[in-house]
């Protein structure tokens, strides 16, 4: 046993082997320029920015500034009240419902939050000024709304018996009108603080509420995401049917138009300690991706876009221009010409909450996350930085010409710096920024798969600033090797047998031998089949070789190959040990200088088409009724697998063969055969053995009983 020297075979026969090669691929483009351009609204919105505007249809350019005015102890700022006056301003917060007070004085540059008066509650979301003076507040989560006096007297006017209040306005008498939670309610409240529901929108929220000063209520629900109107005579329309959730602001134009910020209810990360419509607000971070619809006087909405991967939270008019404060980048936009939305800048709090005009000129912002209170004047910056998001050229590549086109006022300020690096996301294993670029050229950064550009603005001493229209840097990727990345060999295309006889005679005995074989896997050709690809996209071509085990010459199969698949003809191969070799080439794509190949060599495989034989009868013995001999049967390559015997022919009375060791396991075996309960007279005995490649020889022994 364990004679079999051969380790690793491929046996062709009745079944054919397969050699995997299980490689990852990375097939795109061709070795060949291409052009990395950056020039729409969206394409410049991907990137980084600091005091950076992005306006459509694509430009950027330096901010409106914003300055912080004041810092609350507070997770957030929810609301803002200027007084009359324009000398005071107050901010409504959560977590402890507090509102602070900030002295305005135009020559400062800050100012300075003093704790004005605290409520019961968590969270002011809604606040106003009456024509009395004092400041009304709705405070969630017990729905409740309190006066507070000029000295901070706070005083309690009555309850809605909802859980939240979401918003508030003044009817044409003096009453307040409410939008609620989690029952969705419209609830007008007097002086008194007498209740009375005017509509019951059959939502769990009202989050947003706006007058037209006409006694018409425009309002925004949550989950269904609806607009709808309530007139002065209480009656109820559905203006639109959003397919997002929650309308979390409005506001109106002075032609009319109603204008809807639309979130959807994802996960997102709220400031601390606030109140979220139905709890559908937590620790995990989506695409609040919003959308802004514009619902003009005849009823017709009208959808203006969304607001990439921010929630819009508020939205007011200032000039006759749509501000829009989303989260939870602290992006801040505007809706420009053609009805299209710019990004005016991005401040550092993760939240815009609130915004409203300011008496001495510009707008105040309210933020979350951290609380802070910005005066934004609408001017442009002093300075401010562009980074680009970061180019994937999906290999190493060759970097180009760098080239802009851009408005560039006298005596403003604009240059390029490039890095690169091979990490997603940039870091400190990638190169350094490089020299300012101000004139057209090269690209300085080494090869690497990512790029990154930016740009510094610089405005002019009359705040004029540079405007980039368009980027493009010019790239080539590195020639990469071809991947081969699996070859199944197998699949016999035909097969052929071949016989041979020889006669003998025993000493013992008068008989006769004689055999015959069957070449179950000689087969005259193969099917080789493989799949490779490139990582360029080059065409590929392919050579197939073989040598015996032993060989160190490869002969050729075929060369130039175009197709993925090929046959090899074995007629005149002789019986033995091989390997097959594939080379993958993109030599026709590429220069040779920068040509790469990829090679594959099969395992150790075996072409058998011998079958095998008896090679000696021997200690033959007969008695009356009874024959017994001991045959030898040998294959020349193949260990054996089957083996049978039967007499005078009758192969339906053939009964399998085990070997003196009682284990098949070897190409050379010896068996021990007696048969009994024969007649008198001639007989023949047949043995047939299979080998593991399929090959079936047979040899027979003719003797005679007395």
């Amino acid at each position: 046993m364990g004679k079999d020297k051969s380790a690793m075979r491929l046996m062709w026969g009745f079944f054919c082997g397969c050699i995997l090669m299980g490689l990852t691929s990375n097939i795109s483009e061709a070795v060949t320029p291409k052009v990395w351009k950056t020039s729409s609204f969206d394409e410049f919105s991907k990137g980084e920015s600091e005091r950076i505007a992005i306006e459509n249809p694509g430009r950027i350019l330096l901010a409106s500034s914003y300055k912080t005015y004041a810092k609350i102890g507070e997770s957030a700022v929810w609301s803002l009240v200027e007084s009359k006056d324009g000398k005071t301003l107050y901010a409504g917060t959560g977590s402890k419902a507090e509102i602070y007070k900030i002295a305005v004085d135009p020559e400062s540059a800050t100012g300075k939050a003093e704790l004005f008066a605290s409520l019961e509650g968590s969270t002011i979301q809604a606040m106003l000024l009456g024509k009395d003076g004092n400041l009304y507040a709705g405070v969630s989560p017990d729905g409740k709304v309190y006066k507070v006096n000029p000295e901070g007297a706070v005083t309690l006017v009555g309850s809605t018996q909802q859980k939240y209040i979401w918003g508030m306005e003044f009817d044409s008498s003096g009453n307040l009108i409410l939008a609620t939670g989690d029952q969705g309610k419209l609830i007008k409240m007097t002086p008194k603080g007498e209740t009375e529901d005017i509509a019951d929108i059959e939502e769990k929220h009202i989050l947003s509420l706006k007058g037209d000063g006409k006694d018409n209520f425009y309002f925004g629900t949550s989950p269904s995401g609806w607009v709808g109107v309530v007139d002065e005579n209480k009656d109820l329309r559905v203006l639109y049917d959003s397919e997002k959730d929650e309308v979390k602001a409005l506001a109106l134009d002075s032609d009319g138009n109603l204008f809807a910020g639309i979130i959807p209810t994802v996960k997102v990360e709220p400031p601390r300690d606030t109140p979220t419509p139905g709890g559908s607000r937590s620790s995990n971070s989506s695409d609040m991706s919003s959308e802004l619809v514009r619902i003009g006087p005849d009823g017709n909405p009208v959808s203006l876009g969304t607001t990439d991967k921010a929630a819009i939270n508020t939205l007011h008019f200032w000039d006759d221009r749509l501000l829009i404060g989303t989260g939870d980048e602290g992006k801040l936009y505007d809706l420009g010409e053609y009805d299209k939305l710019n990004l005016i800048t991005t401040v550092e709090s993760k939240e815009i909450l609130a915004i409203i005009p300011r008496k001495s000129g510009g707008v105040w912002i309210a933020t979350g996350n951290p609380s802070e209170i910005l005066v934004l004047p609408l001017g442009t910056n002093d300075g401010g930085l562009y980074a680009s998001e970061p180019l994937d050229a999906e290999s190493t590549a060759q970097w180009g010409m760098m080239t802009w086109v851009a408005d560039q006022p006298e005596g403003a300020t604009l240059d390029f710096q490039t890095r690169s690096g091979n990490t997603k996301e940039p870091d400190d294993t990638w190169s350094d920024w490089s020299d300012a670029i101000t004139e057209e050229g090269v690209v300085p950064s080494p090869s690497a798969r990512f790029l990154q550009w930016r740009a510094r603005f610089g405005g002019n001493d009359k705040g004029a600033t540079a405007q980039v229209k368009e980027v493009e840097i010019v790239y080539q990727r590195l020639n990469q090797a071809p991947k081969i990345e699996s070859v199944e060999i197998g699949g016999s295309k035909s097969s052929s047998t071949s016989s041979k006889s020889s006669n003998g005679s025993s000493s013992s005995s008068s008989s006769s031998s004689s055999s015959s074989s069957s070449a179950g896997s000689g087969v005259d050709s193969i099917e080789i089949d493989w799949k490779a690809s490139d990582p360029n996209g080059d065409d590929l071509v392919y050579k197939l070789s073989y040598r015996q085990v032993g060989d160190t010459l490869w002969k050729e199969i075929e060369k130039d190959i175009t197709a993925t698949k090929e046959t090899w003809n074995l007629v005149g191969i002789p019986d033995g040990d091989y390997e097959i070799q594939l080379k993958a080439s993109d030599d026709q794509a590429n220069p040779s200088s920068i040509a790469l190949e990829d090679e594959w060599t099969s395992e150790t495989f075996r072409k058998d088409s011998t079958a095998p034989k008896v090679t000696d009868w021997k200690d033959q013995s007969k008695s009356e009724k009874s024959f017994s001999v001991e045959a030898i049967i040998k294959d020349e390559l193949s260990r054996l697998v089957e083996a049978d015997v039967m007499v005078d022919g009758k192969e339906d009375e053939a009964r399998p063969l085990l070997s003196v060791d009682g284990i098949l396991d070897e190409s050379e075996e010896e068996f021990q055969i007696k048969i009994e309960g024969l007649e008198s007279g001639e007989h023949s005995l047949t043995i047939r053995a299979k080998d593991e490649a399929g090959n079936i020889g047979s040899d027979s022994l003719r003797f005679t009983l007395p």
